[in-house]
């Protein structure tokens, strides 16, 4: 009868542990036993964990209240925005720090962010020496253009650091020329890629 009550004892004792009920002490202390060679607990303790596993599904299904859906909605967008988040716009100040690919193009150079394989939209920092010139291109989705640093002329106007520009779908970019002094940085969203055309278009 001891034996079988002590059996039942250490059963409710393997069931705590597996919910992490325990105090500390006798957390460590089952922890110790089942450590210990020749003892017939550790395999109790794997069918105890089923049967907890096993809990929840026992439990009645309920509707959570429509705050918790839009709590958790909430908290998912805000990690999302956290991941997507990114230092390299800060990091264009220092152009030191981003790696410049040169283009076929005097004095312009690029450092790449993203290409959708799928629609060909680029995102870019764009770099041109000043007086330098692109080519001209057409915009074959529209594109966004940000000054970070310098600025440059085409036939629409001047652009400085701090203004941003859009060019509509089918539009042609001409005459993009850094403006002398400082070197022109641009970030660039160019939706559906970029058309290069032929010299004298």
């Amino acid at each position: 009868m001891e034996h079988q009550e002590q059996a039942e004892e250490r059963s409710a004792d393997l069931a705590l542990y597996a919910l992490g009920v325990l105090e500390t002490k006798e957390a460590q202390a089952i922890t110790a036993c089942l450590t210990a060679d020749g003892t017939p607990s550790a395999t109790e303790l794997q069918v105890i964990e089923r049967v907890v596993g096993l809990l929840g599904y026992s439990a009645p299904t309920t509707s959570p209240p429509p705050t918790l859906k839009v709590k958790l909605l909430d908290r998912i967008q805000a990690e999302v925005v956290a991941e997507a988040r990114t230092r390299l716009v800060g990091s264009a100040m220092n152009v030191a720090s981003l790696t410049w690919e040169p283009s076929e193009y005097l004095g312009v150079s690029f450092h790449w962010l993203r290409q959708d394989e799928v629609t060909g939209t680029i995102t870019a920092f764009a770099k041109i020496a000043p007086g330098c010139l692109y080519a001209a291109h057409r915009h074959p989705g529209g594109e966004d253009c940000l000054v970070l640093r310098g600025g440059f002329r085409d036939r629409r106007g001047e652009y400085h650091a701090g203004d941003f520009v859009y060019y509509e779908p089918g539009s042609i970019h001409y005459d993009f020329q850094a403006l002398e002094g400082e070197e022109c940085i641009v970030f660039v969203v160019a939706h559906g890629g970029l058309e290069l055309l032929p010299p004298g278009v």
